[in-house]
Protein backbone atom coordinates (compact mmCIF):
# COMPACT_ATOMS: atom_id res chain seq x y z
CA UNK A 1 0.00 0.00 0.00
CA UNK A 2 2.51 2.58 0.64
CA UNK A 3 4.81 1.83 -2.82
CA UNK A 4 1.32 2.43 -4.37
CA UNK A 5 0.29 5.66 -2.31
CA UNK A 6 3.62 7.04 -3.08
CA UNK A 7 3.64 6.16 -6.70
CA UNK A 8 0.13 8.21 -6.70
CA UNK A 9 1.23 11.08 -4.50
CA UNK A 10 4.87 11.96 -4.81
CA UNK A 11 4.87 12.63 -8.95
CA UNK A 12 1.48 15.14 -7.91
CA UNK A 13 3.54 16.54 -5.08
CA UNK A 14 6.53 17.29 -7.54
CA UNK A 15 3.90 18.38 -10.15
CA UNK A 16 2.55 21.27 -7.51
CA UNK A 17 5.79 21.95 -6.71
CA UNK A 18 7.14 22.71 -9.82
CA UNK A 19 4.25 25.08 -10.31
CA UNK A 20 5.16 26.91 -7.12
CA UNK A 21 8.65 27.43 -7.85
CA UNK A 22 7.22 28.42 -11.49
CA UNK A 23 4.77 31.48 -9.17
CA UNK A 24 7.32 32.38 -7.62
CA UNK A 25 10.25 33.04 -10.06
CA UNK A 26 7.22 34.80 -12.25
CA UNK A 27 6.48 37.41 -9.35
CA UNK A 28 10.78 38.04 -9.14
CA UNK A 29 11.02 38.22 -13.29
CA UNK A 30 8.04 41.08 -13.17
CA UNK A 31 9.02 42.73 -9.86
CA UNK A 32 12.91 43.39 -11.61
CA UNK A 33 11.18 44.08 -14.48
CA UNK A 34 8.38 46.83 -13.41
CA UNK A 35 8.88 47.26 -9.41
CA UNK A 36 5.88 47.63 -7.37
CA UNK A 37 3.39 48.44 -10.30
CA UNK A 38 3.89 45.25 -12.71
CA UNK A 39 3.45 43.28 -8.97
CA UNK A 40 0.14 45.21 -8.38
CA UNK A 41 -1.17 45.06 -11.38
CA UNK A 42 -0.85 41.07 -11.85
CA UNK A 43 -2.08 40.73 -8.18
CA UNK A 44 -5.22 42.69 -9.22
CA UNK A 45 -5.95 40.73 -12.72
CA UNK A 46 -5.35 37.23 -10.89
CA UNK A 47 -8.47 36.51 -9.74
CA UNK A 48 -9.88 36.62 -13.16
CA UNK A 49 -6.80 35.26 -14.74
CA UNK A 50 -7.44 32.03 -12.44
CA UNK A 51 -11.22 31.87 -13.04
CA UNK A 52 -9.34 29.72 -15.74
CA UNK A 53 -7.46 27.41 -14.30
CA UNK A 54 -10.42 26.98 -11.67
CA UNK A 55 -12.65 26.26 -14.02
CA UNK A 56 -10.33 23.80 -15.74
CA UNK A 57 -9.48 22.05 -12.31
CA UNK A 58 -13.00 21.65 -10.56
CA UNK A 59 -14.51 20.21 -13.70
CA UNK A 60 -11.17 17.94 -13.99
CA UNK A 61 -11.31 17.04 -10.07
CA UNK A 62 -14.92 16.78 -10.23
CA UNK A 63 -14.57 14.13 -13.00
CA UNK A 64 -11.66 12.00 -11.62
CA UNK A 65 -13.51 11.56 -7.99
CA UNK A 66 -17.11 10.33 -9.88
CA UNK A 67 -14.69 8.26 -12.39
CA UNK A 68 -13.05 6.39 -9.29
CA UNK A 69 -15.86 6.14 -7.23
CA UNK A 70 -17.89 4.63 -9.95
CA UNK A 71 -14.75 2.13 -11.05
CA UNK A 72 -14.28 1.05 -7.00
CA UNK A 73 -18.00 0.27 -6.94
CA UNK A 74 -17.60 -1.70 -10.38
CA UNK A 75 -19.60 0.66 -12.74
CA UNK A 76 -17.17 0.88 -15.42
CA UNK A 77 -19.92 1.93 -17.94
CA UNK A 78 -20.75 5.22 -16.12
CA UNK A 79 -17.19 6.02 -15.45
CA UNK A 80 -16.51 6.27 -19.06
CA UNK A 81 -19.32 7.79 -19.66
CA UNK A 82 -18.41 10.67 -16.60
CA UNK A 83 -14.73 10.89 -18.39
CA UNK A 84 -16.58 11.79 -21.88
CA UNK A 85 -18.75 14.43 -20.54
CA UNK A 86 -15.68 15.92 -18.64
CA UNK A 87 -14.34 16.65 -22.25
CA UNK A 88 -17.53 18.72 -23.29
CA UNK A 89 -17.74 20.80 -20.07
CA UNK A 90 -14.24 21.29 -20.30
CA UNK A 91 -15.03 22.69 -24.19
CA UNK A 92 -18.19 24.74 -23.38
CA UNK A 93 -16.98 26.21 -20.19
CA UNK A 94 -14.14 27.45 -21.74
CA UNK A 95 -15.63 29.28 -24.59
CA UNK A 96 -17.94 30.62 -22.26
CA UNK A 97 -15.43 32.26 -19.77
CA UNK A 98 -13.20 32.92 -22.32
CA UNK A 99 -16.16 35.48 -23.83
CA UNK A 100 -17.09 36.94 -20.58
CA UNK A 101 -13.98 38.17 -19.19
CA UNK A 102 -12.96 39.18 -22.80
CA UNK A 103 -15.85 41.49 -23.30
CA UNK A 104 -16.48 42.62 -19.24
CA UNK A 105 -12.98 42.14 -18.00
CA UNK A 106 -12.08 45.69 -17.82
CA UNK A 107 -15.14 46.65 -16.01
CA UNK A 108 -14.34 43.79 -13.38
CA UNK A 109 -11.03 44.84 -12.84
CA UNK A 110 -11.98 48.13 -12.17
CA UNK A 111 -14.29 46.99 -9.36
CA UNK A 112 -11.24 44.83 -8.17
CA UNK A 113 -9.35 48.15 -7.87
CA UNK A 114 -7.10 48.95 -10.84
CA UNK A 115 -6.89 52.56 -11.24
CA UNK A 116 -4.82 55.03 -12.85
CA UNK A 117 -2.02 53.69 -14.10
CA UNK A 118 -2.58 49.79 -13.16
CA UNK A 119 -5.62 49.90 -15.38
CA UNK A 120 -4.07 49.65 -18.68
CA UNK A 121 -1.01 47.26 -17.08
CA UNK A 122 -3.94 44.84 -15.45
CA UNK A 123 -5.95 44.88 -18.86
CA UNK A 124 -3.08 44.41 -20.87
CA UNK A 125 -2.11 41.10 -18.57
CA UNK A 126 -5.39 39.74 -19.11
CA UNK A 127 -6.48 40.12 -22.65
CA UNK A 128 -2.94 38.30 -23.34
CA UNK A 129 -4.02 35.42 -20.81
CA UNK A 130 -7.23 35.44 -22.49
CA UNK A 131 -5.22 34.43 -26.18
CA UNK A 132 -5.05 30.69 -24.64
CA UNK A 133 -7.90 30.47 -22.42
CA UNK A 134 -9.38 26.99 -23.67
CA UNK A 135 -6.08 25.85 -23.74
CA UNK A 136 -5.22 26.67 -20.37
CA UNK A 137 -9.08 25.13 -18.87
CA UNK A 138 -8.30 22.15 -21.01
CA UNK A 139 -5.09 21.89 -19.58
CA UNK A 140 -5.49 21.92 -16.14
CA UNK A 141 -8.74 19.75 -16.50
CA UNK A 142 -6.97 16.74 -18.03
CA UNK A 143 -4.11 16.58 -15.31
CA UNK A 144 -6.36 14.76 -12.89
CA UNK A 145 -8.44 12.84 -15.13
CA UNK A 146 -4.56 11.55 -16.49
CA UNK A 147 -3.75 10.83 -12.93
CA UNK A 148 -6.76 9.13 -12.63
CA UNK A 149 -5.60 6.82 -15.24
CA UNK A 150 -2.66 5.33 -12.84
CA UNK A 151 -0.39 8.20 -14.89
CA UNK A 152 0.67 9.88 -12.23
CA UNK A 153 3.84 10.35 -13.74
CA UNK A 154 2.93 10.95 -17.19
CA UNK A 155 0.78 13.86 -15.84
CA UNK A 156 3.39 15.54 -13.84
CA UNK A 157 5.90 15.11 -16.58
CA UNK A 158 2.75 16.99 -18.29
CA UNK A 159 2.50 19.67 -16.14
CA UNK A 160 6.42 19.87 -15.34
CA UNK A 161 7.22 20.38 -19.29
CA UNK A 162 4.67 23.50 -19.09
CA UNK A 163 6.00 24.90 -15.66
CA UNK A 164 9.83 24.67 -17.28
CA UNK A 165 8.83 26.20 -20.44
CA UNK A 166 7.08 28.93 -18.53
CA UNK A 167 9.95 29.59 -16.46
CA UNK A 168 12.43 30.37 -19.51
CA UNK A 169 10.35 32.06 -21.66
CA UNK A 170 9.79 34.12 -18.62
CA UNK A 171 13.02 35.28 -18.91
CA UNK A 172 13.35 35.74 -22.55
CA UNK A 173 9.76 37.61 -22.96
CA UNK A 174 9.82 39.48 -19.90
CA UNK A 175 14.03 40.52 -19.22
CA UNK A 176 15.85 40.02 -22.85
CA UNK A 177 12.77 40.98 -25.34
CA UNK A 178 11.50 43.61 -22.39
CA UNK A 179 8.03 42.72 -23.23
CA UNK A 180 6.80 43.29 -19.08
CA UNK A 181 3.19 41.96 -18.72
CA UNK A 182 2.50 40.92 -22.43
CA UNK A 183 5.42 38.58 -22.10
CA UNK A 184 4.61 37.34 -18.57
CA UNK A 185 0.85 36.31 -20.08
CA UNK A 186 2.40 34.53 -23.33
CA UNK A 187 4.90 32.70 -21.57
CA UNK A 188 2.01 31.54 -19.55
CA UNK A 189 -0.03 30.49 -22.55
CA UNK A 190 2.85 28.54 -24.64
CA UNK A 191 3.67 26.75 -21.13
CA UNK A 192 -0.04 25.63 -21.13
CA UNK A 193 -0.14 24.47 -24.99
CA UNK A 194 2.95 22.43 -24.24
CA UNK A 195 0.43 20.82 -21.04
CA UNK A 196 -2.41 20.15 -23.59
CA UNK A 197 -0.33 18.69 -26.51
CA UNK A 198 0.98 15.74 -23.77
CA UNK A 199 -2.83 15.55 -22.91
CA UNK A 200 -4.32 15.13 -26.20
CA UNK A 201 -1.28 12.80 -26.96
CA UNK A 202 -2.22 10.65 -23.87
CA UNK A 203 -5.51 10.13 -25.39
CA UNK A 204 -4.86 9.19 -28.62
CA UNK A 205 -3.63 5.84 -27.32
CA UNK A 206 -5.41 3.12 -27.62
CA UNK A 207 -6.33 2.13 -24.45
CA UNK A 208 -7.14 5.57 -23.16
CA UNK A 209 -9.30 6.46 -26.47
CA UNK A 210 -13.08 7.46 -25.06
CA UNK A 211 -15.75 6.14 -27.93
CA UNK A 212 -17.58 9.03 -29.12
CA UNK A 213 -20.78 7.85 -27.38
CA UNK A 214 -19.21 9.22 -24.09
CA UNK A 215 -18.83 12.63 -25.44
CA UNK A 216 -22.84 13.01 -25.50
CA UNK A 217 -23.82 15.28 -23.17
CA UNK A 218 -26.18 13.00 -20.37
CA UNK A 219 -27.77 15.73 -17.87
CA UNK A 220 -27.10 13.40 -15.18
CA UNK A 221 -23.79 12.55 -15.42
CA UNK A 222 -22.90 16.36 -15.69
CA UNK A 223 -25.22 16.98 -12.75
CA UNK A 224 -22.88 14.50 -10.79
CA UNK A 225 -19.71 16.01 -12.22
CA UNK A 226 -20.76 19.67 -11.12
CA UNK A 227 -22.00 18.69 -7.83
CA UNK A 228 -18.27 17.24 -6.71
CA UNK A 229 -16.91 20.13 -9.11
CA UNK A 230 -17.93 22.93 -6.28
CA UNK A 231 -15.60 21.62 -3.76
CA UNK A 232 -12.14 21.43 -5.94
CA UNK A 233 -13.04 24.47 -8.11
CA UNK A 234 -13.62 26.71 -4.55
CA UNK A 235 -10.70 24.85 -2.95
CA UNK A 236 -8.45 26.07 -6.35
CA UNK A 237 -10.20 29.32 -6.56
CA UNK A 238 -10.56 30.64 -3.37
CA UNK A 239 -6.81 32.17 -2.76
CA UNK A 240 -7.86 34.52 -5.69
CA UNK A 241 -11.15 35.63 -3.54
CA UNK A 242 -8.94 36.26 -0.75
CA UNK A 243 -6.58 38.46 -3.15
CA UNK A 244 -9.65 40.70 -4.22
CA UNK A 245 -10.44 41.07 -0.47
CA UNK A 246 -6.85 41.53 0.63
CA UNK A 247 -6.00 44.05 -2.19
CA UNK A 248 -8.97 46.40 -1.92
CA UNK A 249 -8.09 46.46 2.14
CA UNK A 250 -4.48 46.92 1.25
CA UNK A 251 -4.94 49.32 -1.30
CA UNK A 252 -7.03 51.88 1.65
CA UNK A 253 -4.68 50.92 4.42
CA UNK A 254 -1.21 50.94 3.26
CA UNK A 255 -1.46 52.09 -0.88
CA UNK A 256 0.30 50.46 -3.42
CA UNK A 257 3.31 49.54 -1.26
CA UNK A 258 0.85 47.53 0.55
CA UNK A 259 -0.53 45.98 -2.51
CA UNK A 260 3.01 45.08 -3.49
CA UNK A 261 4.06 44.13 -0.75
CA UNK A 262 0.49 41.42 -0.15
CA UNK A 263 1.28 40.48 -4.02
CA UNK A 264 4.73 39.25 -2.73
CA UNK A 265 3.06 37.26 0.22
CA UNK A 266 0.75 35.82 -1.72
CA UNK A 267 3.25 34.34 -4.26
CA UNK A 268 5.14 32.71 -1.52
CA UNK A 269 2.10 31.12 0.44
CA UNK A 270 0.57 30.02 -2.84
CA UNK A 271 3.69 28.05 -3.10
CA UNK A 272 2.75 25.81 0.32
CA UNK A 273 -1.34 26.02 -0.59
CA UNK A 274 -0.27 24.04 -4.25
CA UNK A 275 2.22 21.36 -2.61
CA UNK A 276 -0.53 20.71 -0.10
CA UNK A 277 -2.83 20.57 -3.22
CA UNK A 278 -0.46 18.14 -5.05
CA UNK A 279 -0.43 16.12 -2.21
CA UNK A 280 -4.40 15.87 -1.74
CA UNK A 281 -4.94 15.65 -5.11
CA UNK A 282 -2.17 13.17 -5.16
CA UNK A 283 -4.12 10.98 -2.93
CA UNK A 284 -7.39 11.80 -4.83
CA UNK A 285 -7.63 8.39 -6.70
CA UNK A 286 -7.21 5.87 -4.03
CA UNK A 287 -9.24 7.47 -1.65
CA UNK A 288 -11.81 8.13 -3.88
CA UNK A 289 -11.59 4.65 -5.18
CA UNK A 290 -11.40 3.15 -1.43
CA UNK A 291 -14.30 4.53 -1.00
CA UNK A 292 -16.48 3.35 -3.84
CA UNK A 293 -15.70 -0.38 -3.14
CA UNK A 294 -15.82 0.29 1.19
CA UNK A 295 -12.68 -0.56 2.02
CA UNK A 296 -12.28 0.84 5.06
CA UNK A 297 -8.90 -0.32 6.28
CA UNK A 298 -6.93 1.56 3.08
CA UNK A 299 -9.15 4.55 3.41
CA UNK A 300 -8.02 5.25 6.55
CA UNK A 301 -4.41 4.55 5.89
CA UNK A 302 -4.59 6.61 2.83
CA UNK A 303 -6.00 9.74 4.92
CA UNK A 304 -3.76 9.18 7.69
CA UNK A 305 -0.72 9.42 5.40
CA UNK A 306 -1.88 12.32 3.37
CA UNK A 307 -2.52 14.35 6.35
CA UNK A 308 0.67 13.49 8.10
CA UNK A 309 2.45 14.75 5.07
CA UNK A 310 0.55 17.79 4.31
CA UNK A 311 1.19 18.95 8.10
CA UNK A 312 4.66 18.18 7.88
CA UNK A 313 5.27 19.95 4.81
CA UNK A 314 3.18 23.28 6.10
CA UNK A 315 5.41 22.95 9.70
CA UNK A 316 8.46 22.94 7.38
CA UNK A 317 7.80 25.38 5.54
CA UNK A 318 6.55 28.34 7.55
CA UNK A 319 10.12 27.82 9.29
CA UNK A 320 12.22 28.56 6.62
CA UNK A 321 9.49 31.47 5.50
CA UNK A 322 9.61 33.01 8.62
CA UNK A 323 14.31 32.92 8.35
CA UNK A 324 14.13 33.92 5.02
CA UNK A 325 11.80 36.96 5.83
CA UNK A 326 14.54 39.59 5.28
CA UNK A 327 16.11 38.57 1.53
CA UNK A 328 12.49 38.19 0.18
CA UNK A 329 12.01 41.92 -1.44
CA UNK A 330 15.52 41.54 -2.54
CA UNK A 331 14.31 39.34 -5.17
CA UNK A 332 11.31 40.57 -5.89
CA UNK A 333 12.82 44.27 -6.55
CA UNK A 334 10.08 45.99 -4.43
CA UNK A 335 10.35 49.47 -2.95
CA UNK A 336 11.92 50.32 0.54
CA UNK A 337 8.46 50.57 1.88
CA UNK A 338 7.05 46.98 0.63
CA UNK A 339 10.04 45.64 2.01
CA UNK A 340 9.24 46.68 5.51
CA UNK A 341 5.41 45.86 5.21
CA UNK A 342 6.73 42.28 3.83
CA UNK A 343 9.37 41.81 6.92
CA UNK A 344 6.79 42.98 9.45
CA UNK A 345 3.72 40.49 8.07
CA UNK A 346 5.83 37.50 7.56
CA UNK A 347 5.51 35.57 11.06
CA UNK A 348 1.60 35.88 10.74
CA UNK A 349 1.39 34.55 7.08
CA UNK A 350 4.18 31.78 7.89
CA UNK A 351 1.22 30.68 10.56
CA UNK A 352 -1.05 30.48 7.28
CA UNK A 353 2.12 28.15 6.03
CA UNK A 354 1.39 25.66 8.79
CA UNK A 355 -2.25 25.31 9.11
CA UNK A 356 -2.56 25.39 4.75
CA UNK A 357 -1.26 22.02 5.79
CA UNK A 358 -4.46 20.71 7.78
CA UNK A 359 -6.96 22.38 5.97
CA UNK A 360 -6.45 22.08 2.42
CA UNK A 361 -6.06 18.02 3.07
CA UNK A 362 -8.93 18.36 4.81
CA UNK A 363 -11.29 19.81 2.16
CA UNK A 364 -9.35 17.49 -0.46
CA UNK A 365 -10.54 14.35 1.80
CA UNK A 366 -14.19 15.12 2.35
CA UNK A 367 -14.63 15.91 -1.74
CA UNK A 368 -12.72 12.78 -2.84
CA UNK A 369 -14.81 10.81 -0.41
CA UNK A 370 -18.02 11.83 -1.84
CA UNK A 371 -18.72 14.33 1.14
CA UNK A 372 -19.47 16.92 -0.94
CA UNK A 373 -21.58 19.14 1.65
CA UNK A 374 -18.82 19.01 4.41
CA UNK A 375 -16.30 20.17 2.03
CA UNK A 376 -18.17 22.23 0.54
CA UNK A 377 -18.70 24.31 4.00
CA UNK A 378 -15.08 24.57 4.97
CA UNK A 379 -14.67 25.79 0.87
CA UNK A 380 -17.17 28.56 1.02
CA UNK A 381 -17.51 29.15 4.85
CA UNK A 382 -13.47 30.47 4.48
CA UNK A 383 -15.17 32.69 1.95
CA UNK A 384 -17.46 34.14 4.50
CA UNK A 385 -15.19 34.25 6.89
CA UNK A 386 -12.30 36.21 4.91
CA UNK A 387 -15.28 38.23 3.57
CA UNK A 388 -16.01 38.79 7.56
CA UNK A 389 -12.40 39.92 9.24
CA UNK A 390 -11.00 41.76 6.34
CA UNK A 391 -13.76 44.36 6.96
CA UNK A 392 -13.99 44.06 10.77
CA UNK A 393 -9.98 43.43 11.96
CA UNK A 394 -8.63 47.19 9.77
CA UNK A 395 -11.56 48.75 11.48
CA UNK A 396 -9.85 48.21 15.01
CA UNK A 397 -6.07 47.70 13.28
CA UNK A 398 -5.60 48.96 10.27
CA UNK A 399 -3.30 47.69 8.42
CA UNK A 400 -2.03 44.79 10.79
CA UNK A 401 -5.87 44.28 10.73
CA UNK A 402 -5.32 42.91 6.93
CA UNK A 403 -1.77 41.21 7.38
CA UNK A 404 -3.94 39.32 10.08
CA UNK A 405 -6.89 38.25 8.40
CA UNK A 406 -5.84 35.60 6.43
CA UNK A 407 -4.14 33.64 9.91
CA UNK A 408 -7.52 34.43 11.70
CA UNK A 409 -9.20 32.35 8.90
CA UNK A 410 -7.23 29.57 8.89
CA UNK A 411 -7.48 29.20 12.36
CA UNK A 412 -10.91 29.28 12.29
CA UNK A 413 -10.92 26.80 9.96
CA UNK A 414 -8.72 24.45 11.33
CA UNK A 415 -10.68 23.88 14.73
CA UNK A 416 -14.12 23.10 11.78
CA UNK A 417 -11.95 20.67 9.74
CA UNK A 418 -11.28 18.60 13.39
CA UNK A 419 -14.98 18.90 14.01
CA UNK A 420 -16.13 17.84 10.25
CA UNK A 421 -13.88 14.94 10.23
CA UNK A 422 -14.01 13.03 13.28
CA UNK A 423 -17.36 11.33 13.20
CA UNK A 424 -16.33 10.48 9.55
CA UNK A 425 -15.68 6.37 10.99
CA UNK A 426 -19.14 6.41 11.41
CA UNK A 427 -20.40 7.73 8.76
CA UNK A 428 -18.48 5.27 6.07
CA UNK A 429 -21.47 4.06 4.27
CA UNK A 430 -20.76 4.78 0.59
CA UNK A 431 -23.81 6.09 -1.56
CA UNK A 432 -25.08 3.78 -3.88
CA UNK A 433 -25.50 5.78 -6.89
CA UNK A 434 -22.88 8.90 -8.14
Amino acid sequence: MRKKYAGYIFPSMLSFLLTGVYSIVDGIFVGRAMGDPGLAAINIAWPLVALIISLGTGIGMGAAVVVSLNRGAGNEKKAIRTEGNAFFLLLFSSVLLTLILYFFGEPMLELLGAKGELLPLAVTYLHYILLGGIVQVFASGLVPLMRNHGASFYAMCSMALGCISNILLDYYFVIVLRLELRGAALATVFGQVLTLLLGIAFYLRKKNRLPLAALRPDKDTIRSILRVAVSPFGLTYLPSITIIFMNLQALRYGGEEAVSAYAVLAYIISFMELLVQGIGDGSQPLLSLSQGSNDKKSLKAYARWTFFLGISFGVAGAVIFYLVRNILPIFYGTSALAAEYIIHATPAFSLVMALYGFTKPVVSYLYATHRVLRSNLLVYGEIILTLVFILVLPFFLGLDGVWYTIPAVQVVLAVSGLILISPLDKNSTVPSSY
